[in-house]
């Protein structure tokens, strides 16, 4: 277990833990996203928290993958990859925040802030320049939530997922420079 402060405990995600992942998944991730899929999201949560892309996320040596606890309650999942290259800076040593998702419950709570903190004392300690993630252009929250953390939006993609509106396809990379001397 890993103490990000007294509220906040992270444990790894095994792949015991699938079904307990799916359906914490299935709680968090339809309150900011169902929107944007033409089915609600039920194909993304059955290919991304389903056992075998799970197996191979967690084969990945770089990939950090933590239930989120908030006064010992699971209320989301912090994933991390070390040494992920950012293609528009590729000279960096790069750190990506692959997917931070919380529970409605503990929003405005300080544990995004908690958590985002984290991941980039991580990044420092790591010797990384940079730390990245991308981010829905339709979300806004959450891109303002990233950039009162010092990150930028550096370019835009599309993303190809045919069950995807076409409205919401565009997502941002975003980064922030890290002082890695600390």
């Amino acid at each position: 277990m890993i103490q990000v402060n007294s509220h906040i405990t992270l444990t790894s995600i095994e792949l015991i833990d699938q079904e307990r992942l799916y359906n914490l998944m299935k709680r968090v991730y339809p309150s900011a996203y169902a929107h944007f899929w033409k089915d609600e999201g039920l194909w993304y949560l059955d290919q991304i928290y389903g056992k075998k892309n799970l197996a191979q996320e967690l084969s990945d040596d770089n990939s950090l993958y933590y239930f989120v606890h908030y006064n010992d309650k699971i209320v989301g999942i912090l994933k991390l990859i070390d040494d992920c290259e950012y293609a528009p800076l590729a000279s960096h040593k790069a750190f990506k925040v692959h997917r931070i998702y919380l529970d409605t419950s503990v929003q405005g709570k300080g544990v995004g802030y908690a958590l985002m903190g984290y991941a980039e004392q991580i990044a420092i300690a790591q010797k990384h320049t940079l730390i990245w993630l991308d981010a829905m252009d339709k979300h806004t929250q959450a891109q303002q939530f990233y950039k009162k953390l010092g990150f930028q939006k550096t370019e835009q993609q599309k993303l190809d997922f045919t069950l995807l509106h076409d409205e919401y396809r565009p997502m941002w990379y975003m980064h922030k420079m890290l002082d890695s001397t600390e």
